[in-house]
């Protein structure tokens, strides 16, 4: 069976420097042994940008949209996917309700998708206006999801995606077992990737909201790492015997 690996791309990858070109070095070693996946809270247009000049290896899939779109081969969209997802997801309702709070302020046109409209908090603003959208989106019997990234970022996807829904798709759809799977991520919005019972590995530059939600929880099926970002993945992959230990490994500061 192939190991489903699945990894966040702005807060855990993207960098662009030595460890990302060993990372990708090692996963091309094991490529026939492996499903990649990225994922990402971007639009599909924002993440092409993202992914153009990093020279990452081409992915199997690619989640956008904190997982309300997935790319087969990162070029085709899943139809099967956005056609569940858009059931009882009425985007423009939606809108009219968060158009009622001054304090979230709607990030670019090109962040906006069929399934996902995203907003900024005013830094100003108290994160009781998080709390207040939700209670007034179900109270308008309105079936979305709020959530919250990066200490601004706010994103309304339908209550069907997000980005472990996502993964648990693809899951079911590779017919491979969540002992299989293994997920990667920093971002706040990553979350719901950790609840999937798969190991899990946490970059020691996660953002707050999730390192808070991990040591709130401490699955022991998780790992956080002592590195950041691609030496982050790298020290977890090794953890979990994915990729074998370098001799050289412990040479390496420790960031934190």
């Amino acid at each position: 069976m192939k190991l489903l690996l699945v990894i966040e791309l702005d807060n855990t990858l993207i960098v662009g420097d030595r460890a990302t070109a060993t990372l990708n070095k090692s996963l091309a070693a094991i490529r026939h042994e492996i499903y990649l996946v990225y994922v990402t809270g971007r639009s599909y247009a924002s993440s092409r940008q993202l992914l153009a000049p990093a020279q990452l290896l081409p992915p199997d899939y690619l989640i956008t949209g904190v997982g309300s779109e997935i790319y087969q081969q990162g070029v085709t969209l899943d139809q099967n996917w956005a056609n569940y997802i858009s059931k009882d997801w009425f985007r423009d309702e939606v809108w009219a309700v968060v158009s009622n709070f001054a304090a979230l302020k709607p990030q670019p046109a090109d962040e906006q998708t069929p399934g996902k409209i995203s907003f900024c908090l005013d830094m100003t603003a108290s994160l009781e206006v998080i709390q207040d959208l939700h209670d007034l989106l179900t109270f308008a019997g309105l079936r979305a999801q709020v959530i919250f990234s990066n200490g601004r970022d706010i994103d309304i996807i339908p209550k069907s995606s997000n980005k472990g829904k996502a993964v648990a798709y693809l899951q079911q759809l590779l017919q491979v077992e969540s002992v299989a799977t293994i997920v990667c991520g920093g971002s706040g919005n990553d979350i719901s990737l950790f609840q999937l019972s798969s190991p899990g590995i946490i970059v020691a530059n996660a953002q707050t909201e999730l390192l808070w939600w991990y040591y709130k929880t401490k699955y022991p099926w998780h790992y956080l790492t002592h590195y950041p970002n691609a030496q982050g993945i790298l020290e977890g992959l090794i953890y979990f015997n994915v990729l074998p230990f370098p001799n050289t490994w412990r040479s390496q500061p420790i960031s934190n």
